[in-house]
């Protein structure tokens, strides 16, 4: 049992499907979960700790939000159900296209489903790959 994408964008365990998102929030300066360690502030506060079911993104929400809609989608998203518009696959490829470098630099080659498919930087192309190939055709990208 697993994760799979139409068009060709992801297929794997969840878990995998989670170690992806976890590269992509750390690509952007981020941290998804489960977190490696606590993010801690110049002041010392705690922003993240390793037990908080959340993810953080620098800077304010909002703004986030409204910057990188296509990433924001990505790792809010239900990752067993639902969809996205053409137009937003549009801008998931286009959001995760700019990231690549950074996405390499983080490759350790993965592990399970990941590793299988060539490391992160393999899996995240492929996943753009099929965020444009549902948008060329006019069609929603779907999880399920």
């Amino acid at each position: 049992m697993g994760l799979d994408v139409s068009h060709g964008a992801f297929n794997g365990a969840y878990s995998a499907f989670n170690r992806f998102r976890k590269i992509v929030a750390e690509a952007i300066g981020g941290s998804y979960p489960p977190h490696k360690s606590p993010l801690v502030c110049s002041d010392g506060d705690i922003i993240v700790s390793p037990d908080q079911n959340r993810f953080y993104v620098p800077g304010s929400w909002k703004t986030f939000q409204v910057e990188q809609p296509g990433i924001s989608a990505f790792l809010l998203s239900n990752d067993c159900e639902g969809e996205f518009s053409p137009e937003l696959c549009k801008q998931m490829a286009d959001e995760l296209e700019a990231i690549l470098p950074r996405i390499e630099k983080l490759d350790d080659g993965g592990a399970g489903h990941i590793e299988r498919d060539g490391g992160f930087l393999a899996v995240t192309k492929r996943y753009i790959e099929g965020c444009r190939l549902a948008h060329s055709e006019n069609e929603n990208l779907r999880y399920y």
